[in-house]
């Protein structure tokens, strides 16, 4: 079986609740596998995610699951 993976989920994504439209998931993975291109614009998960997890517990909206 495969491992699980971060995925953000983009419908309930909303950058501009986070704190100067950084996503405090991009700051907190510990693998740099959270990337965002600019404030206020949507994180993505490059496909080097080790599904830890810590993404998941940090995100304040609940959008980054794993799969």
């Amino acid at each position: 079986m495969a491992k699980p993976v971060a995925a953000v989920d983009y419908g309930i994504c909303r950058p501009e609740a986070c704190e100067k439209g950084i996503c405090p998931c991009v700051k907190g993975c510990e693998h740099k596998v959270m990337k965002q291109e600019a404030p206020f614009e949507p994180p993505y998960v490059m496909t080097l995610c080790v599904g830890c997890g810590d993404c998941v517990k940090i995100c304040p909206l609940c959008a980054v699951r794993l799969m």
